[in-house]
């Protein structure tokens, strides 16, 4: 992979952001950031998040935070290895990436579904009280970012946002049909490759059955 990857979703992140006026920081890149063809927890990392690493050390676009690849408490690996500990499936089926700031909500590439290019798709995981479970949201990190990109453009033209700063769209519950367009991840979906993560939780089991059942 060359040293520059183009990631458009990224960049179409960063430009909503910047258009308007929602927080961003982008840090300088870490130089032990890990990098492509690195293991972590015995598993590649997903080339498209080692080239976000290669730009940035860490980052914020509005509500989503993506984490530092450094050694402190809340930084990738160490906050992975915590996680880990729990012993539930889809942390231990998962690199946790981001999160949604604030809140036990975190986005995650899963190594053992890998593309034949190597690139993982990204599963939402919901980590609160009785919820939880993790759904499918994109084939790959770009298009992930992509898919908040579009998220944020539809909050900031909500009405109870330009009225009070509380959208009444939420993520990814509304964007389900920009996610149904992804039709690498629908494959997936419908193949059942998905289905582990889920864990019997009726609101995951649902979103899997809409993913199936939706034409894009």
């Amino acid at each position: 992979m060359p040293t520059h990857t183009v990631l458009p979703g990224l960049d179409r992140l960063i430009s909503v952001c910047q258009r308007n006026s929602l927080p961003l920081k982008l840090p300088a890149p870490l130089p032990e950031a890990p990098k492509e063809g690195d293991l972590l927890f015995g598993e590649p990392l997903d080339p498209q998040l080692a080239a976000v690493y290669r730009r940035f050390g860490a980052a914020e676009f509005g509500p989503f935070a993506l984490y530092r690849p450094g050694r402190e408490w809340m930084d990738l690996i160490p906050w992975n290895t915590r996680l880990k500990e729990h012993g539930l499936v889809y942390y231990s089926a998962s690199l946790i990436f981001a999160q949604e700031a604030g809140f036990s909500l975190y986005f995650g590439t899963v190594p053992r579904l890998a593309d034949s290019q190597g690139l993982q798709p990204v599963v939402y995981i919901v980590a609160q009280d009785a919820d939880q479970y993790a759904i499918p949201l994109a084939a790959s990190v770009d298009r992930f970012f992509d898919l908040c990109s579009r998220y944020l453009e539809l909050m900031v033209a909500s009405p109870e946002y330009r009225g009070n700063w509380n959208p009444a769209v939420t993520f990814p519950w509304d964007m389900i049909h920009q996610i149904v367009r992804d039709e690498n991840l629908i494959a997936q979906v419908r193949a059942g490759r998905f289905d582990f993560l889920a864990n019997e939780y009726e609101g995951a089991l649902r979103w899997l059955q809409q993913l199936r059942a939706a034409r894009g």
